[in-house]
């Protein structure tokens, strides 16, 4: 089931990416040059070059690192289902804390059993036969 009907998101939105195509091939030619730079200051014998290289190299990677999720595929701002994931999967984890008090074999089960994420689902590693 999609976390957006579980959080109540009527129409969920999939926000502006966080950088544009452009901006991500730029990001990637820039990381080329650094490391062409550090190879040529390292075979220089220059290492305050190849350092200064690395800490730009190492700023474009923790940003990109912040801008892009699985796959290569840029993260999205303003993203209605990041956010109902997020909220679906507090609530749940949140439940199976208060659970934990009155049947903790119940919540362990649910535990391994409950997978969250953009869509949610429940998926016992044996079946179960529920008796009410």
């Amino acid at each position: 089931m999609p976390a957006s009907d579980l959080a109540g998101t009527i129409a969920p939105w999939r926000g502006e990416p966080a950088l544009d195509r452009r901006a991500l091939a730029e990001y990637r030619a820039r990381l080329r040059d650094l490391d062409d730079d550090i190879a040529d200051a390292e075979s220089g014998h220059d290492p305050e070059r190849a350092a200064r290289a690395r800490v730009e190299r190492d700023a474009l990677v923790a940003e990109l690192t912040r801008a892009v999720g699985r796959g290569g595929r840029p993260r999205r701002l303003g993203d209605d289902t990041e956010k109902a994931r997020k909220t679906v999967t507090a609530r749940i984890h949140r439940a199976l804390r208060l659970l934990d008090a009155h049947h903790p074999a119940l919540a362990a089960h649910l535990r391994q059993a409950v997978h969250t994420g953009t869509t949610c689902r429940y998926e016992p590693a044996h079946p179960i036969v529920w008796e009410l």
